[in-house]
C-alpha cells in the first residue's frame, strides 16, 4: 500500500511538469511552451512577462495586422519568408533596448497570428507550437496579400501623418503674430 501511495503521489508531482500550457486564442488552441507558461491569456492575445518575453496575437482584426506587421518590416534590419511546420510564415529578427527578440508572423486555419519571443532564430518550441496549431486553410497568395496590403496602408498612414504634421507647421509659420505692446506712463 505504501508503494502504490509513493508511486500516485510522483506522477501528481511529475505528471504536470511533463505537460504543455494548452490556450486558446481567437479560436485557436497553442500548446504554450513550458518556459513561457503562466501568463496572461485575453480573446485574442497570450502574454508571458511582458510583449517582447513571449506573446502570441491574433491578427484578425486588421487594424491590428496593420500597426503591428507594417512597424515590424518598416523597422526591421531583415525579413525571411519561409514555411514553419507547413505554415507560411514571415521571421522577423529585431532588437528593443539592446535586447534581441524575433517576431513570426504565420498562418494558422484561416486566420494570421504573430508570436514574438526573446531569441534570435525560430527554435524547437515555437516550431513545435506553430506545429500544433490547425493546418492552415489560406493559400500562399492570400496569406502574402494579406501582408502586403497591410503594410501599404500602414505605409500610406505613415505618409499621412508626415503631410498633416509639414501642413500643421506650415500653418503655424505662416499665421500672424499678434502682438501688443503696452507703455506705462
Amino acid at each position: 500500500m505504501r508503494k502504490l501511495i509513493i508511486i500516485i503521489l510522483a506522477l501528481v508531482i511529475f505528471i504536470p511538469v511533463a505537460s504543455a500550457q494548452n490556450v486558446t486564442i481567437n479560436g485557436v488552441d497553442f500548446q504554450i511552451p513550458q518556459q513561457y507558461e503562466h501568463g496572461t491569456v485575453k480573446e485574442s492575445s497570450y502574454v508571458y512577462q511582458s510583449g517582447f518575453t513571449f506573446r502570441i496575437l491574433s491578427l484578425d482584426d486588421y487594424k491590428n495586422l496593420r500597426l503591428n506587421y507594417g512597424d515590424d518590416i518598416v523597422n526591421a534590419k531583415s525579413a525571411q519568408h519561409t514555411s514553419i511546420a507547413g505554415h507560411d510564415a514571415v521571421v522577423i529578427p529585431n532588437k528593443y533596448q539592446s535586447k534581441d527578440y524575433t517576431t513570426v508572423y504565420f498562418a494558422t486555419a484561416d486566420k494570421i497570428f504573430l508570436v514574438c519571443f526573446n531569441d534570435t532564430y525560430v527554435n524547437d518550441d515555437i516550431t513545435n507550437m506553430i506545429a500544433n496549431t490547425p493546418a492552415q486553410t489560406m493559400s500562399a497568395n492570400d496569406f502574402a496579400n494579406q501582408l502586403n496590403s497591410a503594410l501599404e496602408d500602414y505605409k500610406q498612414q505613415l505618409s499621412d501623418k508626415e503631410a498633416q504634421l509639414e501642413y500643421e507647421d506650415y500653418q503655424r509659420s505662416n499665421k500672424p503674430t499678434t502682438r501688443y505692446y503696452f507703455f506705462w506712463l
